[in-house]
């Protein structure tokens, strides 16, 4: 009876410790990821393909994306981004990054290009490379989706030929 409840007792203290490490790991990886989209959006080089849109709305398309390029342009795609379905450069007249006490990243843009003029707004929470996005065109009904903030270097995204 001794042997059973040492033996349960060494049990539950591994679980629990293994538990603790992996949660950790969890975290750190978590703050790796936060830590490259941060710089990512600092240095204006980033892509954000939504994998939610809307209330509902999942996306399996690569052709539809939000992404800052050489500072200088954002390109919006695909009808989940944008209202329309060509590959729109916009010039980003300016462009405001904050960071809260928490450390939640707020990024405010205004863009104009030939086919959209619009606010963008971009949230990622501390620990996180997750983004809630929200396109407010002058003309058109509002987008918003959410995905990963990656470097340009590292997204997977399909960027149509026929840029406007």
């Amino acid at each position: 009876m001794k042997k059973f409840l040492l033996l349960t007792l060494l049990f539950v203290a591994s679980f629990s410790l293994s538990y603790a490490q992996s949660k950790v790991e969890k975290e750190a990886a978590a703050q790796v990821l936060y830590e490259k989209a941060k710089a990512a959006l600092e240095s204006k080089d980033f892509v954000i393909v939504p994998d939610r849109y809307g209330t509902v709305g999942t996306n399996t398309d690569d052709s539809n994306f939000l992404s800052y390029e050489a500072a200088e342009f954002v390109y919006l795609q695909g009808s989940i981004v944008c209202n329309n379905g060509y590959t729109n450069r916009a010039t980003v007249n300016s462009f405001e990054q904050k960071i809260d006490k928490k450390g939640n990243i707020t990024v405010i843009m205004q863009i104009s290009g030939s086919q959209i003029t619009a606010r963008i707004e971009i949230s990622v929470r501390k620990g996180s490379n997750y983004a809630d996005v929200i396109v407010t065109p002058s003309k058109g009904e509002t987008k918003i989706f959410s995905g990963e903030v990656v470097p340009k270097s590292q997204a997977k995204y399909y960027k149509r030929p026929n840029v406007i």
